[in-house]
């Protein structure tokens, strides 16, 4: 009688967990879908206001960067955060390919954090290692950070999340392409292939 008790709890114990993962996972996927149509949807007002200008951050390394760091060269900027359970890797990769197809030293690319309390300098340098050995991760104070997404018209919105550490971060997602005197070129939404891209900015540097 115990051993069948025992065997019915194991048992029991099992699919709980399975059924726990399943809605875990289940969560993770609505809310990735969630963040993904949001972020599609709410696109830099490039038209009638300047996107873009000068900035004092923290790279990777710890070091105090700014813009002039970078002059001279075309920037790719994507702005993102480590704990994005999908939409950022997926772009970072996308990027990641564009380079290997461009191959070209004067372009720069760079990921900028909108979530700063999580991303210290120590966390942005193991995560863009991932993707490309080019790619600078940038982070800084709060009010660095925020000052660089109203220059850049990027929208990010704090939202509560038990899973994912406590919260998420909804964010634009589009990765823009800078002009060495950071000057706004053009934007990638998420839908533009890495293919798509690489083409776009080999036309648009040969024309140049």
């Amino acid at each position: 009688m115990l051993k069948a008790r025992l065997k019915r709890t194991a048992i029991l114990s099992a699919i709980a967990l399975v059924i726990g993962g399943g809605i875990g996972f289940y969560q993770i996927q609505n809310e990735t879908a969630r963040v993904t149509q949001k972020a599609s949807s709410v696109a830099p007002m490039a038209g009638g206001a300047q996107v873009g200008g000068g900035f004092a951050l923290i790279d990777q390394d710890g070091k105090e960067v700014t813009e002039n760091d970078y002059a001279g060269r075309y920037k790719l900027i994507f702005f993102g955060f480590t704990f994005c359970p999908a939409v950022c890797p997926t772009e970072l990769q996308k990027m990641a390919r564009v380079l290997d197809q461009l191959e070209n030293p004067n372009i720069q690319p760079i990921f900028i954090t909108v979530d700063p309390e999580r991303d210290t300098a120590q966390v942005m340098k193991g995560y863009v290692g991932q993707f490309h050995p080019d790619i600078v991760g940038l982070t800084g104070s709060r009010e660095q950070i925020d000052k660089v997404l109203a220059d850049y018209k990027v929208y990010a919105s704090k939202v509560e999340n038990d899973m994912m550490d406590g919260y998420m971060m909804d964010h634009s997602a589009f990765i823009y392409l800078m002009s060495p005197n950071n000057a706004l070129i053009t934007l990638y939404p998420a839908q533009d292939t890495a293919e798509q891209i690489a083409e776009d900015i080999k036309k648009r540097l040969n024309a140049s």
